[in-house]
C-alpha cells in the first residue's frame, strides 16, 4: 500500500513461512510517523503469542522520503501461523487512540494444502518470499519437542542433581561390533562394554578379514573368554554392510527376537548407555532406529551440530553423559536418518523393511541412510535419543581417500533412491529442534565439571568501536581460560518471547556458540546460577528494556554468588539516553544542570530508543532518577573501566565515582597494523588536496559539520576534496566530496594511497570515550586532526602529525585543514 491517499507508506522487504510467520518493512503516515503494524490471520485479531519489534533505524527511508521521523520507521513481526491458515494481513495504526487513521493490507494468500503454496496476495508488494522448509516434515521436526524448552530456565528444571537410572531392558539385545583394524580402540571398547551391558545381552564380534593378525588373534581369545561373546571370522574384507549382515544372521540365531544395536569399534561408552538407546524401541514399536547424541555424529552432534566436535571441554564420556543422564524423560526426537557408528535397530522394522542392501553399497557408507530410510516408508520412524551421549573417535576403516570415493559414490546412490532426503536434512538442521536440550546440557555439564570459570558480559546488540572491543575482550578472557556468557537484547521477536528478552549465548574458545536466544532474565539467572561464575561485567546497557532489572539481577547474583562486577564505560547512556550527549540543537550538551535536561529531552531526536513492542515516552523520562538509579549501580561496582580521561572528567560531571575503583585503560587496535604511508605526491596547484573521513558519519560524528565544511569549500573554491570511506547519515553531491564507501581498516592505507589523501580529518562533535578510527590512521603520518574534545583531541596532542581544532566551527576546521595540507606538501 503506498501512496497520499491513504496516508500509510508500506513497504515488506522480507516474508518467512514456516510454523511461524515473520514479516521485515517498515511503515510510515505521512502526519502521524510511524506506525503500528499488527498481522492478522484468517481475519483473526493478533495471536497472544505475537511480537514486534517497531522503531527499527531506517535511515534509508528517511533519506527517500525526506523525512527524518521515518528514520525509525522499521518494523520486523513474527507471530504463529496455524497449519491450516489460509490468508494473511497486515494491519496498520497511526494517530493516537482519539485521533487514530487504520488501514489493512492483504499480505499472502494460500493456494494449497502444502506450507510452500503460500503467495504474496495481489498488490502486497513483497520483495522476497521466503519458505524455511523445504519439505513438509520440516515443521515436524520444528515442533519436535514443547516450545517451552526454549527458554533456558525451563531447559535446565529437566536436569536432576545426579543420573537418573535407566530403567531395565524387557529383553536381550544382540551388539553387532565389526572389526577391521582401529586396533588402538579394541581394548578400551573392551572395557566399555564389559562395564556397561549385563551379561544377559549378545556382544557379537565380526572379525572382517583383517590383516593384521593381531587383531584376530585378541578376537579369537574374547571368544573363547567371555561367555557373552561370539566371534564370527570371515576370510576376506568385503566391506562394513557384509560384516553387519554376518553378525545379524548370528544374532538370528542366538537371539531371534532381539533388537541389534551396531557398533563401531571407535565409540567410548557411558554407563547405561544400552538402556536409555534401546529403550524407546521397546516402548514405542514404531521406532525403527535410535541414535545417541555425540561429539561426531552429524545431525546428532554435540554440543554443535552438523559439524564435528572435540569432546566437550576434553572431558571424559561419563563426565558429560553424567549431564544428560540427569535429564528427564523427554520423547525422542525424529531424525532424517539414523547414524551408524552407535545404532539401534528394531527387530520388527528388520523383518519389515529387509536389512542392509549389500550390492548397492558395497563396502560401506550410506547403508544406514538407505535401511532407514526404507524402514520409514513402511510407517516408522528414526529418532535421535535426547537424554544420552556417546563419544566417537573417528578412528575407521577406512582411508580418507577411500572414505571420500565411498561418501560421494553412496550419495548419489541415495539421491536417486531418496530425492527428498538431502532436503529433509537441511529442514532438520535449520529446525535443531534439539538446540535447546544440547546447550542446556552443556551449561549443567560446565557446572559440574566446575569449570572453565565464566564471566558474564552484559553489552549492547550494535556494531561499532564497542562491538570491536568486546571481541576483543572475550578473545582476551578465552585466552586467560574463561569462558564468556554474552547477553545482549533480543535482536529478532520470536512468538511468544517475554518482555524485555534476550539473547544469551555461552562462548568458548574454539567453540560454536551455545544460544539460548530471546530469553528472559529469570532464564539468565537460571544459567548463570548452573555456571561455575567468576565474574560480572557490564559493557553497556543500552538497548534494554528495562535496565533497572538487569540491574537488580545484576545486583542479586554479584552477592550469591561473591564474584567482581566490573563496568565498562564506551558511552554516556548513565548520564542520558542520548548517549553521545547530544542536545535538541545538535550540539554537545557539555551535561547541564538537570533542568536544562528536562526542557531537552522531549525534543531531542537523538535518544537512544530501546526498539520494542510500545514507542519511548520521552515526554515522562526523568534524568534525575535516571542518574540516580545508575549512581546506585555505580556505587556497587568493584571497577570502573574507562578509556581516557576525558570520558572520566565528562563521567563525574554527572555521578561521583571513588578513585580506587577506577582504571584507565585505553583500547589496543589489535585488528590492524599500521605503518607509515610512504609520501604522498605533490598535488598538481589546479587540483584540490584530498582529506580523508573515516568511519559512520551520524550527527554526533560530524556529519552536520562536515556538510557545512563542504558548502564553505564550495562557495570559496578551497583546494580541498573530501573523500569519504564509510557512511553517512545524509546525501552529499559536491566536486569537493566522494564517498569512497564502506571499508576494511587493514585496506585504509591502500585506498588513502590510491585517493591521494593528504590529511585526515576526525570530525566528530561529541567527546568520544575512545576511537578506533584514530589508531587506525594515526600511525600512518599524514596529519591528523579532530575537534578539542573527547579522547581523539586528548591523545592528538601527543602526536607530531596531529593537530587540534578550536572552536567546533566549519570555518575553524577548514582553516586549520588548509595549514595542514600545505605544510605537509612543504615536507
Amino acid at each position: 500500500m503506498t501512496g497520499s491517499s491513504s496516508g500509510f507508506t508500506v513497504c515488506i522487504d522480507r516474508v518467512t513461512v514456516g510454523t511461524d510467520l515473520r514479516v521485515e518493512g517498515w511503515a510510515f503516515h505521512h502526519r502521524y510517523g510511524p506506525c503500528r503494524v499488527d498481522v492478522w490471520v484468517d481475519g483473526a485479531p493478533p495471536s497472544p503469542a505475537a511480537r514486534r519489534r517497531m522503531g527499527i533505524d531506517r535511515h534509508d527511508v528517511g533519506l527517500a522520503l525526506e523525512q527524518p521521523l521515518a528514520d525509525r520507521s522499521g518494523f520486523e513481526l513474527a507471530a504463529p501461523l496455524p497449519p491450516n491458515a489460509t490468508a494473511v494481513e497486515l494491519r496498520l495504526t497511526a494517530g493516537t487512540s482519539a485521533a487514530a487513521e487504520e488501514a489493512a493490507l492483504p499480505l499472502l494468500v494460500r493456494d494449497g494444502l502444502s506450507l510452500r503454496s503460500w503467495e504474496p496476495a495481489m498488490g502486497s508488494g513483497v520483495a522476497v518470499l521466503d519458505h524455511r522448509f523445504l519439505t513438509e516434515r520440516g515443521p515436524r521436526f520444528a515442533t519436535a519437542l514443547p516450545p517451552e524448552l526454549a527458554r533456558a530456565g525451563n531447559a535446565l528444571g529437566l536436569f536432576a542433581a545426579s543420573p537418573r537410572p535407566a530403567a531395565p531392558l524387557a529383553a536381550p539385545v544382540s551388539i553387532i561390533v565389526p572389526v577391521y583394524g582401529g586396533k588402538e580402540f579394541l581394548t578400551p571398547l573392551l572395557h566399555g562394554l564389559l562395564d556397561t551391558v549385563e551379561p544377559r545381552h549378545r556382544l557379537i564380534f565380526v572379525d572382517d578379514g583383517n590383516p593384521d593378525r593381531s587383531i584376530t588373534a585378541f578376537l579369537v581369545a574374547l571368544g573363547v573368554s567371555l561367555d557373552q561373546a561370539t566371534v564370527v571370522a570371515k576370510g576376506r574384507n568385503e566391506g562394513y554392510p557384509r560384516a553387519v549382515a554376518a553378525g545379524m544372521e548370528v544374532a538370528a540365531r542366538l537371539n531371534p527376537d532381539g533388537h541389534i544395536v551396531l557398533l563401531n569399534t571407535d565409540v567410548e561408552l557411558p554407563p547405561g548407555w544400552l538402556e536409555r538407546l534401546v529403550g524407546p524401541i521397546e516402548r514405542d514399536p514404531r521406532i525403527a532406529s535410535t541414535t545417541p547424541l555425540s561429539n561426531a555424529a552429524t545431525i546428532c552432534g554435540f554440543p554443535a551440530m552438523p559439524e564435528d566436535n572435540a569432546p566437550f571441554l576434553g572431558a571424559a564420556v561419563g563426565d558429560i553423559d553424567a549431564a544428560f543422564a540427569a535429564m528427564a524423560d523427554l520423547p525422542p526426537v525424529e531424525v532424517p536418518t539414523g547414524v551408524g557408528f552407535c545404532m539401534a535397530l528394531n527387530r520388527q522394522a528388520l523383518h519389515t523393511a529387509g536389512g542392509l542392501d549389500l550390492d548397492a553399497f558395497g563396502r560401506g557408507y550410506g547403508e544406514e541412510v538407505d535401511w532407514c530410510r526404507r524402514a520409514r516408508r513402511h510407517g516408522f520412524v528414526n529418532v535421535a535419543v535426547p537424554n544420552l551421549y556417546v563419544h566417537h573417535r573417528h578412528g575407521g576403516s577406512f582411508t580418507s581417500r577411500e572414505k571420500q570415493e565411498r561418501i560421494a559414490a553412496s550419495g548419489e546412490i541415495i539421491r536417486q533412491r531418496h530425492p527428498e532426503f538431502d532436503a529433509e536434512v537441511q529442514d532438520f538442521i535449520r529446525a535443531d529442534p534439539l538446540r535447546p536440550v544440547r546447550a542446556a546440557a552443556a551449561a549443567v555439564a560446565q557446572g559440574r565439571l566446575g569449570g572453565p570459570k565464566t564471566e558474564l558480559l552484559f553489552d549492547h546488540a550494535g556494531g561499532g568501536g564497542s562491538a570491536t572491543f568486546r571481541a576483543a575482550e572475550i578473545a582476551r578472557l578465552h585466552a586467560g581460560g574463561s569462558a564468556v556468557l554474552l547477553v545482549q537484547p533480543a535482536r529478532r521477536p520470536v512468538p511468544g518471547m517475554p518482555d524485555g528478552a534476550l539473547d544469551i549465548e555461552l562462548l568458548h574458545r574454539d567453540m560454536e556458540p551455545l544460544r539460548f536466544p530471546a530469553n528472559g532474565l529469570p532464564d539468565l539467572t537460571a544459567l548463570a546460577r548452573t555456571l561455575p561464575l567468576a565474574g560480572i561485567t557490564v559493557g553497556s546497557l543500552v538497548g534494554y528494556a528495562a535496565p533497572a532489572a538487569v540491574m537488580e539481577a545484576v545486583r542479586t547474583l554479584r552477592t550469591e554468588r561473591g564474584v567482581p562486577l566490573r563496568l565498562l564505560h564506551h558511552d554516556y547512556f548513565p548520564v542520558c539516553p542520548s548517549l553521545n550527549l547530544i542536545d535538541a540543537e545538535d550540539r554537545f550538551c557539555g551535561v547541564p544542570d538537570l533542568e536544562r535536561c528536562r526542557a531537552c529531552i522531549p525534543a531531542n531526536g537523538h535518544l537512544h530508543r530501546p526498539v520494542g513492542e510500545a514507542p519511548f515516552d520521552a515526554a515522562s523520562f526523568d534524568p534525575a532518577e535516571h542518574r540516580r538509579m545508575w549512581q546506585g549501580f555505580f556505587d556497587l561496582a568493584d571497577r570502573h573501566i574507562v578509556f581516557s580521561r576525558s570520558a572520566l572528567a565528562v563521567l563525574r560531571r554527572a555521578f561521583t565515582l571513588r578513585d580506587d575503583r577506577v582504571r584507565i585503560m585505553p583500547h589496543l587496535a589489535g585488528h590492524v597494523t599500521v605503518a607509515p604511508l610512504p609520501r604522498p605526491d605533490p598535488v598538481p596547484g589546479t587540483e584540490p588536496a584530498p582529506v580523508a573521513v573515516v568511519g559512520g558519519i551520524g550527527v554526533a560524528k560530524g556529519s552536520r559539520v562536515l556538510e557545512a565544511m563542504i558548502r564553505l569549500a564550495e562557495a570559496h573554491r578551497l583546494p580541498l576534496r573530501f573523500e569519504l570511506f564509510g557512511n553517512i547519515d545524509r546525501p552529499i553531491r559536491s566536486p569537493h566530496f566522494h564517498d569512497n564507501g564502506a571499508y576494511e581498516p587493514a585496506e585504509l592505507p591502500k585506498r588513502f594511497a590510491e585517493r591521494g589523501c593528504r590529511a585526515v580529518f576526525l570530525p566528530a562533535i561529541w567527546p568520544e570515550t575512545h576511537c578506533y578510527v584514530l589508531d587506525e590512521v594515526v600511525g600512518l603520518c599524514l596529519p591528523v586532526g579532530a575537534f578539542d574534545i573527547g579522547a581523539p583531541a586528548e591523545r592528538l596532542r601527543h602526536w607530531p602529525n596531529g593537530f587540534v581544532v578550536s572552536p567546533i566551527t566549519p570555518e575553524a576546521a577548514l582553516s586549520a585543514l588548509l595549514r595542514a595540507v600545505e605544510d605537509k606538501g612543504e615536507r
